[in-house]
């Protein structure tokens, strides 16, 4: 008969013992029950049974905070009774008594009974609990203690009078408190794969590194959260870990920089501990949890690499974690991940744009697509970043920038930046700096005319908010559409409409705002390309004086003073060149203005020998892969006018002077000039350009070999370019070989047929062969599509001379006068 008895004792044992680690708190108190009622020697083990029981199912319907201290406080009266009475003598004989104390203070802490709950922890002497190996449900026990004991502490007040000694003492517990809490916590959720830590657990879980960090400590806060992080993962700590990594990615990035910090050391087994599995853990104690360790771990040697780390790291499991489902009943849980995933990925897209890693950032939002239907910010996010992904070409501002050509990766990246730039605008209409963005995307692309009206829609948008701060660079922008719509369009009388809109926008963005050097750079430009020079240096200077280093205003500052209406400034202007190149140092615009102006002011040498820096320039960029490193601190504009260094893509404009079968013979030409085809390299055409303004410095110099020789160079890089058919022309013209220069004129029109140069070259050779009805309408046809150069002009009243029409001559030559002072001499670009 005992022994049947025992053996029933044992089974509800062990049924109680299940259900308590299964947190089916109904059945525990149950089967406590039925235990009392069978066996009274174990009435202090039932009673602190059903004590647990009852606080335990309490507490997952109401949880301990504030709002629930005083509905605490009636409903937990029996569950207090039953584990008050597991405390006495015959308590403490059944080995129960600890655990009750640990219950009673978790249960004055739901009632808001906080230095309650210290005295039995005090009485529970959880101070000086021996580490050794605990079962699942005492591991959670003793972590809520130690938990709710920190809790507790912060609740307290230290009387104003308390020693700094006293002060440290209780800091120092407090901290270890939820030190200590936290390794429980994460062993116990290591042991118990279904089990969840609850608020009390989270709370302790990120709080021991937050008392660090107000203390000011943050290597100890940084090392607390790289201990929970490398602790071995489990089902019920994703969602902590996201948390965590968050945590420590905003504390490296916001206090840890240059000597603070401190790479992490990674943990490596002891010798003749591995297996063959793959990974290996390892525990420094009983209380302590699993880590991973591993002779290949990966450990950070900078912040940078520990935060992208983190980041990566963390981003991944957000976007693991997200809902995919739109139906009703997930909107909660769908809010809740894509909040974690967001927060991730603008962590992220701060230190990877920070360090120049775009690619990453892009990944990321790529991956987010999957989940953020409709979410506005995503999409943002990723119109901005798919903006700033195409490379643009160093020094060159907006106008100036040939808009890619179809079907290259340039071009691909501008059509994808744009597509989404289509998806992201609807969903913020009110968002101004975004549609600048898109406008913006659309200028460098060559798409005109969408980006006046991305521009214009900013525009309406920064009008109907009160005082916005984008109007001024809304009108810019306006206005920068309007210019490029003017140098793109042969009409005269478009052209001059085009011209007084953005003039107009551009005289409202300075009223605006006086400090924008960008909107008095524009202005100055403006003013330059309708020959009004002393309102132009008036408007540069007030750019300089806004931003001393705008490449854009030194550039102009430069051309300014090389005109021949500003008189013998030669000096200004190269100091202004030199100044440019001082700024930006991996630039190769300021070294053809140096270069041009050397050979005007100081000597060919001089000139020569800035070319050659700049080809060395462009040969060292392109030996690293051809990054620049020069960032583009003016942004957008400077002229589209083609001058011997511009490169537009001949698809935009119309073939109006050359049939297919000239452009067919032209391209064929120049590729059998080749006898070794070379792979194009990134920068083929910067050195080509270097080497095309070698030949041009040649060519001034009298060295006609030594330009034939930088042609040959300039051919290899760029075979099919219309500046190189063009200088070669030119070598042609100055060794009087005219047929062969006419050629070369012809062939680079049909493959640019608006090249201003190579029109006036033509009409020159046409001169010097004696046909001079055709150079007559080849220099009329260059003159209608820039009617402001001066050199177009001049060469007209030698053939109209030639024609025996001495008043048209005089004229054009009054003309070619009158221009001639507001011509640059040297490039603006």
């Amino acid at each position: 008969m005992t022994s049947r008895s025992k053996n029933a004792v044992r089974s509800y044992e062990t049924d109680i013992e299940k259900s308590r680690e299964e947190s089916n708190w109904k059945k525990a108190v149950e089967l406590a029950q039925q235990l009392k009622a069978r066996s009274p020697q174990h009435e202090s083990l039932a009673h602190f049974l059903i004590g647990e029981g009852k606080l335990e199912a309490y507490l997952e319907e109401w949880p301990p905070i504030k709002e629930n201290i005083e509905r605490a406080q009636r409903e937990l009266s029996e569950s207090k009774g039953y584990l008050t009475l597991a405390t006495d003598d015959a308590g403490k004989k059944a080995g129960v008594a600890l655990d009750a104390h640990l219950l009673l203070g978790k249960l004055h802490f739901a009632c808001g009974s906080y230095d309650e709950a210290l005295k039995h922890y005090k009485l529970a002497e959880l101070n000086t609990l021996t580490e050794k190996e605990l079962p699942v449900r005492s591991l959670r026990i003793v972590a809520e203690s130690y938990a709710i004991k920190g809790l507790c502490l912060e609740q307290t007040v230290l009387p104003a009078s308390t020693s700094k000694f006293k002060q440290a003492e209780w800091e120092a517990e407090l901290i270890r408190s939820f030190e200590l809490a936290s390794e429980l916590t994460l062993l116990y959720l290591q042991r118990a794969s279904a089990a969840r830590a609850g608020a009390t657990l989270e709370t302790a879980l990120q709080r021991a590194p937050l008392l660090h960090i107000r203390a000011g400590r943050l290597a100890n806060a940084i090392d607390r959260y790289r201990e929970m992080l490398t602790a071995v993962e489990s089902v019920s700590t994703q969602a902590l870990r996201l948390t965590l990594a968050r945590q420590l990615a905003e504390v490296l990035m916001r206090g840890v920089t240059g000597q603070v910090y401190r790479a992490p050391q990674g943990l490596i087994p002891a010798a003749g501990t591995l297996t063959r599995r793959r990974e290996e853990h390892i525990s420094e104690g009983p209380w302590k949890p699993k880590k991973y360790a591993a002779f290949n771990q990966f450990v950070p040697r900078n912040e940078y690499e520990e935060v992208v780390l983190v980041l990566v790291v963390g981003e991944a499991m957000a976007v693991r974690d997200a809902v995919l489902s739109q139906s009703g009943e997930f909107e909660a849980a769908r809010a809740h991940s894509l909040q974690n995933a967001v927060a991730l990925i603008d962590l992220l897209a701060l230190a990877a744009t920070r360090w120049g890693q775009l690619p990453l950032v892009l990944e990321s939002l790529e991956r987010a697509m999957k989940f953020s239907f409709g979410c506005a910010h995503i999409w943002r996010q990723r119109a901005l970043a798919t903006a700033a992904a195409p490379r643009h070409e160093p020094g060159l501002a907006l106008l100036a920038q040939p808009p890619p050509a179809q079907g290259s990766p340039s071009w691909n990246a501008h059509v994808r930046a744009l597509n989404v730039a289509r998806r992201a605008t609807p969903l913020v209409p009110k968002d101004v700096p975004l549609r600048l963005v898109a406008a913006n995307t659309c200028y460098r692309a060559g798409w005109i005319e969408e980006g006046i009206q991305f521009a214009e829609q900013a525009l309406s948008a920064a009008k109907s908010e009160e005082r916005s701060p984008f109007l001024a660079r809304c009108y810019v922008h306006c206005a920068i559409g309007h210019q490029m719509k003017a140098q793109k369009t042969n009409s005269r009388i478009e052209k001059e409409a085009e011209n007084d809109i953005s003039l107009k926008y551009l005289v409202q963005s300075v009223q605006l705002d006086d400090n924008d050097h960008l909107a008095f750079y524009h202005l100055a430009l403006q003013y330059m390309q309708l020959g009004m020079l002393n309102e132009a240096m008036d408007a540069t200077r007030a750019c300089l004086s806004c931003r001393a280093e705008c490449g854009g205003g030194l550039r102009l500052a430069a051309s300014l003073w090389s005109c021949a209406a500003a008189g013998p400034r030669g000096t200004r202007a190269l100091n202004a060149a030199r100044l440019a190149r001082h700024h930006y140092p991996n630039a190769e615009w300021p070294l053809w203005t140096l270069a041009a102006l050397q050979l005007l002011w100081e000597s060919g040498e001089s000139a020569l020998a800035t070319g050659k820096e700049l080809l060395r320039l462009l040969n060292s960029a392109e030996d690293a892969d051809g990054e620049h490193h020069y960032a583009d601190l003016d942004a957008l504009s400077d002229s589209l006018r083609d001058e011997v260094h511009s490169n537009r893509d001949a698809a935009s404009v119309r073939a109006e002077s050359a049939g297919a079968y000239r452009l067919e013979r032209a391209l064929s030409e120049n590729a059998s000039t080749l006898s070794v085809q070379r792979a194009r390299s990134p920068l083929a055409e910067h050195r080509a350009h270097a080497w095309l303004l070698l030949a041009d410095l040649c060519l001034r110099l009298g060295r006609w070999s030594a330009a034939a020789g930088c042609v040959s160079e300039a051919a290899a890089l760029t075979p099919f370019s219309h500046l190189v058919l063009y200088t070669r022309g030119r070598v042609h013209s100055a060794c009087s070989e005219w047929e062969e220069a006419r050629q070369c004129y012809q062939n680079a029109l049909a493959i640019h047929p608006t090249h201003v140069d190579s029109m006036v070259q033509l009409g020159g050779a046409y001169y010097e062969l004696g046909w001079l009805r055709l150079a007559e309408r080849t220099l009329r046809e260059a003159g209608a599509l820039e009617p402001a150069r001066a050199d177009t002009w001049r060469q007209l009243a030698l053939v109209l001379a030639g024609l025996g029409e001495p008043a048209a001559a005089a004229d054009a030559a009054a003309a070619a006068l009158a221009l001639h002072p507001l011509t640059p001499l040297c490039p603006t670009l």
